[in-house]
């Protein structure tokens, strides 16, 4: 009884956590697009398992994710709605980046990450992962949190809460605009057209 009290205000304040942060991050690209630093600098695994800077990723506009591939249904979602996105766009979408980035390192390995990815419609989202502190830099530079959760009674004995937000970042390592999970690709597709 104890650990579902805790598992939920653990969910509870990290939604309430995602909710504030999103809420302040999109107040902020009202006026202008806020600088992520980190994203140029940062290195992370592929699903071949090469190291790839991220700022090197082709594409003028990126639409990334953080998630993990044991999430059961928040990810999925936010994955095949941000192939949705890049399906409709078609031809004038080929300078969008779909990028999925795991906050699991414990269990998301390239391996792992490539067949996860494969059960998606778009060949071009890119999955990566790397080492927790890396992971947990970048995510603080995107106003993004996640904390790993005990919970004996589901595969692997735990789950990963974590903020559900989907942003555009521009080729200046900028992000133009934040979304609250479960954003449809039709309304994705709306707002990644003013950025192409």
């Amino acid at each position: 009884m104890k650990e579902k009290i805790l598992f939920v205000a653990v969910l509870v304040l990290g939604v309430g956590l995602g909710f504030f942060g999103w809420k302040e991050w999109k107040n902020k690209s009202k006026d202008a697009p806020v600088l992520v630093e980190e994203w140029s600098k940062t290195s992370l695994r592929d699903t071949k398992n090469r190291e790839i800077l991220l700022g090197s990723i082709p594409g003028k506009l990126k639409l990334v994710y953080f998630g993990f591939s044991h999430c059961p249904d928040m990810c999925p979602r936010a994955l095949l709605d941000m192939s949705a996105a890049v399906n409709e766009l078609g031809e004038e979408g080929s300078n969008l980046t779909p990028i999925f980035i795991s906050v699991d390192p414990e269990r998301d390995s390239p391996e792992l990450l490539a067949k996860y990815v494969k059960q998606f419609p778009n060949e071009r989202l890119v999955a990566l992962t790397g080492d927790k502190p890396t992971l947990d830099a970048l995510q603080s530079a995107f106003g993004a949190v996640s904390k790993k959760v005990n919970n004996p009674s589901i595969e692997g004995g735990y789950t990963v809460d974590h903020t559900v937000f989907l942003y555009i970042v521009d080729e200046q390592s900028r992000i133009l605009a934040t979304f609250p999970g479960g954003t449809e690709g039709k309304s994705l597709v709306k707002e990644i057209r003013r950025f192409l």
